[in-house]
């Protein structure tokens, strides 16, 4: 486990990252449960810990929305990337690109998100569509404009288009709250986790040799409670 330096010192996170010697009382039950899962317990779960009631209402509720099938594992984790990727949340960028890789999505695609010119060579339209909709309604609560909107329509089905929003707005929350704790990535991601736009640094460069479209506007700029994928960050 990673707690980064002492709590509350500007150094490291904001609140301590409770070890599990000192989890309040029904919460230990859950965390073995995502131990095994994972092999470690996320940081964004230690800092939680210190409102029990609210760690046990909040993680189910995320595992529903993170396994829902309505649009399926790589359309998710693309909702989930995009947003992590305009918010340069690190923490989640790390967590939602191991979670991509699990989708099928390749390193190439994996570095062109945050590009709209490079998405549109590497995704098909409706993929691109979800990274739109991730970055629109990341930047701003009413990016989401009346074009975007019927393109929505035209692709996808009511349920799929709730889905997909209901993601976004989830992963938008847990990068606040992540950025504005301070709450660090764990050794198992590496001191330093990579960014969508450099894990994939040379196959984007070849991207600039291929003919390209006319240039775009780039955006406006049942089940276990804890399911592999299904934790807050992951």
């Amino acid at each position: 486990m990673s707690t980064g330096t002492e709590a509350g010192t500007g150094t490291g996170p904001m609140v301590g990252l409770l070890p599990d010697a000192d989890l309040p009382e029904g919460l230990a039950p859950l965390f073995e449960a995502v131990r095994a899962e994972y092999g470690f317990v996320p940081n964004i779960l230690r800092a939680l810990a210190h409102c029990p009631d609210l760690t046990s209402a909040f993680v189910p509720l995320w595992a529903e929305v993170y396994r829902s099938p309505t649009i399926g594992p790589r359309l998710r984790a693309l909702a989930a990337l995009g947003t992590a990727t305009t918010q340069e949340c690190t923490y989640c960028i790390a967590h939602m690109s191991a979670s991509a890789r699990r989708a099928g999505i390749g390193e190439m695609q994996i570095g062109a998100i945050g590009d709209a010119i490079a998405v549109a060579e590497v995704f098909d339209d409706g993929e691109a569509l979800v990274l739109e909709v991730a970055d629109a309604l990341t930047r701003d609560p009413d990016g989401v404009t009346e074009d975007l909107r019927a393109r929505l329509r035209a692709r996808f089905s009511e349920a799929e288009i709730v889905n997909i929003v209901l993601a976004v707005g989830m992963y938008n929350l847990t990068s606040r709250f992540l950025k504005a704790l301070e709450i660090g990535v764990e050794d198992v991601f590496g001191s330093s986790p990579p960014t969508p736009q450099s894990t994939a640094q040379e196959d984007t460069r070849r991207l600039s040799t291929r003919p390209r479209h006319p240039t775009r506007r780039r955006p406006s700029s049942r089940r276990s409670s804890t399911p592999t994928g299904g934790t807050p960050g992951t």
